[in-house]
C-alpha cells in the first residue's frame, strides 16, 4: 500500500482498537461468549465451477485489515464469505502472525471464496461487523485461540467450536450502537484509502510497460 494511505489506515485502525479497549473495559461481567454475537462459518451460496472473488492466505495482512491482492476463478472448495463477514486464520503460524481481513469491498450479494484454513466471522442480530474486526485482532483473544490448537507440530488449528467459546461481556445495545456510530466512518475511510491504493496501483502497472516500450512518449511533457 501506498505509504501514506499505510499510514493513515493505520492511524484509523489503531483509534479503532482503542474504542474497542473502552467497550471492554466499561463493561463488568463475562456472561457472554463469541458465538453470542457471531456466527461461526455460516453457510454461504456458491456453486461448484461458479466463477468468483478468491482470497487466498497469502493475500491476508498481518496487519491491516484489507488483502494485499485477490483472483478472480472457478470455485473449486474452500470457505465462502460476504460483506461484513471477518476472516481469521485458524493453523499456524498464520493464526500467531496475524493473518486476518474484514470484508467490506465486495459488490452487493458477492459471494466470495478462499482457503479452507479461515474460521468467518459474520455479525449475529445488532452486532456491528466492524466489532469482530476489532476483536480478531484484541490480544486477549489472539492468545486464547493460540493456546487452544490442536494437532501434529507444525500444523495446529483452533476449531471455531472453539473460538466461538471465548468469554466476553453482555454489552447493552446503547453501547454497540455508540460504537458503531465512531467506528464504522472509521472502517468507510479505510475501504476508500485501500480501493484508491489497488486502483492507482493498477494504473501504474498498465502504464509502466508502455512507458518503457516507447509506446507511450512523455518527452514533451512540461514539469
Amino acid at each position: 500500500m501506498n505509504l501514506s494511505f499505510h499510514r493513515i489506515n493505520d492511524n484509523l485502525q489503531q483509534q479503532a482498537f482503542s474504542v474497542f479497549d473502552n467497550l471492554i473495559a466499561n463493561a463488568e461481567n463475562n456472561d457472554y461468549t463469541v458465538s453470542d454475537y457471531a456466527f461461526l462459518n455460516p453457510k454461504r451460496r456458491l456453486a461448484k465451477n461458479q466463477v468468483a472473488r478468491s482470497i487466498d492466505m497469502s493475500q491476508l495482512s498481518t496487519r491491516g485489515a484489507f488483502p494485499s491482492s485477490w483472483e478472480i476463478k472457478p470455485f473449486n472448495g474452500g470457505m465462502r464469505f460476504t460483506n461484513g463477514d471477518t476472516l481469521l486464520a485458524r493453523i499456524t503460524p498464520c493464526l500467531e502472525n496475524g493473518k486476518t481481513a474484514f470484508i467490506d469491498f465486495l459488490d452487493d450479494g458477492e459471494v466470495a471464496f478462499g482457503s479452507t484454513e479461515y474460521i468467518v466471522l459474520a455479525p449475529k442480530n445488532d452486532t456491528p461487523p466492524e466489532m469482530l474486526y476489532c476483536l480478531a485482532r484484541y490480544p486477549a483473544f489472539v492468545d486464547y485461540a493460540v493456546k487452544n490448537m490442536n494437532g501434529s507440530s507444525g500444523r495446529q488449528r483452533v476449531s471455531a467450536e472453539t473460538v466461538g467459546q471465548y468469554r466476553l461481556p453482555l454489552f447493552d445495545k446503547h453501547s454497540l450502537v455508540l460504537f458503531k456510530e465512531v467506528v464504522s466512518p472509521m472502517f468507510l475511510k479505510m475501504r476508500y484509502n485501500f480501493l484508491e491504493n489497488m486502483r492507482l496501483a493498477e494504473l501504474r502497472d498498465a502504464l509502466l510497460p508502455k512507458l518503457m516500450s516507447g509506446e507511450i512518449d512523455v518527452s514533451a511533457v512540461q514539469l
